[in-house]
């Protein structure tokens, strides 16, 4: 997930098409896509470029906004959700990344909550048959907003997954969020392991919002891959790629993960 590149690509500073040749050059197999990224005009090519390079999608990363206190508001997000879910079975991914939506002035949270549920359980239902899950995250901030998530401190986050735990939706479980609240990115992941289908893999220093390379935050990587291991998790761990030292960087972080990866699973 290229959080580095999404200034410069959303710019028009680098095209998609060159960033999935950068990133077929630094060693992936798969891309997580940002979902600014893409539009009807673009689809195709995008899909032709992922072709060409032999990438597969692991997930369009999107952000709705289902908390808006305005119903006309949440029911164009999740029209909007709905297209990015036919993109998503379009380019092969079979997961687009959801989030509660924006912790709005003066909204009272319990009625944030059940907007947010009930816009989730929507989407996941319209995704399913489509080949497409629903994963709701432990998300902070998107990139887009002027706000926090409404469901970033973790109390909030688990309301809402509680709710959502019998449902179709399931979770993508990232595990450098919890350190912008103070929370416990292990004992989060202990309560939610069983319903993660995809994970970012970040890594930050406490309450600072600029990813690390992997290895030099604070995230506890090992006892996090332990329980992902323990559940029998066999999807994508995909990279979130917003720390400040390029491309070297990346390559630092992939050769982390990678060693993580063969100590947990190997052991």
């Amino acid at each position: 997930m290229p959080v580095r590149l999404i200034a410069p690509i959303l710019q028009g500073q680098l095209s998609v098409q060159e960033w999935l040749r950068q990133a077929r050059g630094l060693g992936v197999s798969a891309v997580e896509i940002y979902h600014a990224f893409l539009t009807e005009a673009n689809l195709s090519q995008v899909r032709a470029e992922l072709e060409a390079n032999h990438l597969r999608v692991s997930q369009i990363t999107c952000a709705p906004d289902f908390t808006n206190p305005d119903p006309a508001v949440r029911a164009a997000e999740l029209e909007a959700m709905k297209r990015r879910v036919d993109w998503a079975a379009t380019l092969g991914a079979d997961a687009v990344r959801a989030t509660a939506g924006m912790n709005h002035d003066a909204i009272d949270p319990y009625d944030a909550t059940q907007y947010a549920v009930e816009c989730l359980v929507q989407l996941a239902e319209y995704a399913l048959p489509h080949g497409v899950y629903t994963c709701y995250e432990n998300h902070y901030k998107d990139r887009l907003w002027t706000r926090e998530d409404f469901a970033h401190p973790h109390e909030r986050f688990l309301q809402i997954f509680e709710q959502l735990e019998p449902t179709p939706v399931r979770v993508n479980f990232d595990f450098a969020n919890p350190l912008m609240t103070g929370a416990d990115p292990v004992a989060l992941l202990q309560r939610v392991a069983h319903k993660v289908h995809h994970v970012h893999a970040g890594d930050r220093l406490p309450g600072v919002y600029q990813h690390s390379v992997l290895g030099e935050g604070m995230v506890p990587f090992r006892p996090l891959l332990e329980i992902l291991k323990a559940h029998g998790y066999t999807g994508y761990l995909s990279i979130e790629d917003g720390q400040p030292r390029g491309d070297e960087g990346f390559r630092q972080s992939l050769a982390f993960l990678n060693a993580q990866i063969d100590a947990v699973w190997n052991e």
